[in-house]
Formats: C-alpha cells, sequence, structure tokens
C-alpha cells in the first residue's frame, strides 16, 4: 500500500499572503479602472473576493491599500532596472542605454501614468501620498541609480563628483520635461523615438562625467545638461 502525504491546510500565514495579493491585484486594477476617489473598499473587497474583514485585516484603509498598489507597481521596474545596475558589463555605455530604456519605458506605460495622476490627484488633498510615491518610487530608483554611479567613479570609468547629483542629472536628461508632460495630460509622447532619445541622454551623460573628460571641461557639454535639468524643474513645479 502506497502511503501519500496529506496536505497541509494553509496556515494563517499563508491565508495572509493570499488575501494580501489579491486584494492588492484588485485595487490596482479598479483603481487604474476607475479612479483613486470613485473606488470602495467595499468595491476591492467585492473584486478580490475576500470579506471587509479580511480586507482590514490586512490593511488599515483605502489610502495604505494605494500606498501598497505604489509600492507593488514600481517594484517592477526597480527589479528591471536593478537588473542592469548590478550588472558586470564593463560597456558602461551599454548598460547605462540598457537602464535608460527600461526606465523611460515605464514611466511612458499607460499604467505608470493613471497611476501617477491619481497619486498628483490625491496629493491635494493628503500630501503624504506624495510623499510615499516619491519614497516607494522615484526616491528608490535615484538612490540605486546612484550607487551604480558611485561604482563606476571609485573605478575611474566615471570622473570623481556628487554621486547623487549625478544620478538627478542622468535621471533628468532620460525622464525629460516633453515625457513628463505627456504622463501629466495623458497623452502619449509623440517626440523622438525612445532609443534615439535616451542614446542622446546617455551621450550627454558621459561627455560630462565621463573620466575621460579633463577638469575644464567644454561649456557647452555643461550648459545642456543644466538647461535639461532647468526644463525638468519648471515641469514639476
Amino acid at each position: 500500500m502506497v502511503m501519500t502525504a496529506r496536505k497541509q491546510p494553509p496556515t494563517p500565514a499563508t491565508r495572509r499572503n493570499n488575501h494580501e495579493q489579491r486584494i492588492l491585484t484588485a485595487a490596482s486594477a479598479i483603481f487604474l479602472q476607475k479612479g483613486y476617489e470613485e473606488t470602495s473598499t467595499a468595491d476591492i473587497a467585492r473584486r478580490a473576493r475576500v470579506s471587509k474583514r479580511e480586507l482590514y485585516a490586512n490593511f488599515r484603509d483605502k489610502r495604505d491599500i494605494l500606498a501598497a498598489v505604489i509600492g507593488e507597481l514600481q517594484a517592477g521596474i526597480h527589479s528591471q532596472a536593478n537588473i542592469s545596475w548590478s550588472s558586470t558589463d564593463d560597456d558602461l555605455r551599454k548598460v547605462l542605454t540598457k537602464a535608460g530604456t527600461q526606465i523611460l519605458e515605464f514611466i511612458n506605460s499607460e499604467r505608470f501614468g493613471k497611476l501617477f495622476r491619481i497619486v498628483a490627484a490625491e496629493s491635494f488633498r493628503d500630501p503624504s501620498t506624495a510623499e510615499k510615491f516619491y519614497a516607494l518610487g522615484p526616491g528608490v530608483g535615484r538612490d540605486h541609480t546612484a550607487a551604480f554611479i558611485r561604482r563606476h567613479m571609485k573605478a575611474g570609468n566615471l570622473r570623481e563628483a556628487d554621486p547623487l547629483r549625478a544620478a538627478d542629472d542622468f535621471l533628468d536628461l532620460v525622464i525629460s520635461s516633453h515625457h513628463l508632460t505627456a504622463v501629466v495630460l495623458g497623452q502619449r509622447f509623440k517626440g523622438t523615438q525612445p532609443r534615439t532619445h535616451v542614446k542622446h541622454a546617455v551621450d550627454l551623460f558621459l561627455h560630462y562625467y565621463g573620466a575621460s573628460q579633463p577638469s575644464g571641461r567644454n561649456l557647452k557639454s555643461r550648459e545642456a545638461v543644466s538647461s535639461k535639468r532647468n526644463r525638468v524643474d519648471k515641469a514639476i513645479h
């Protein structure tokens, strides 16, 4: 007689994790479909096939669910970009181009655009929503970019400078004011093709931060990076 192992019933922790993931999946879909304000916790619970009691056992309120949705969505781009940032490829231009392309594709995605506009609208009612969005998304991306740049500065592939400032310059060049404006307005960017845009951004970045550049580097390259930064700042503020 062959003995088969009995299937163990799910533990409370497993049930909690399953419920949490179902709630996040449902909330993500319904937020993007109806908007944050028009979505109720009852809508989320119904779509996730959980009771409201189970929903509140996992999340304090709707804002807590939104914060978790933001974190889960942005974790996707971080995991993809981190593959590039952790790459051992010696071709710095190739790694920057790949990472920049992934970041730009994410920014231009319909899902990110809808979430970005939800956060922007909610930030007027609750400024902490925007702070959470930045901390879970752009803030983490900035830190990872700076860490990558710091490693290459120490390796002599980039000139010594403030890694965070260099990360800001790179991200400002990749995520231009034109792209941010299109995201805010819910429009598809119709300018330069992403591949061409990222290549130009990487060229400018390496022209300014490349290790081969002398300390008194070309003023025009410095002005180009500064001009890009100013345009992005104006678009944001």
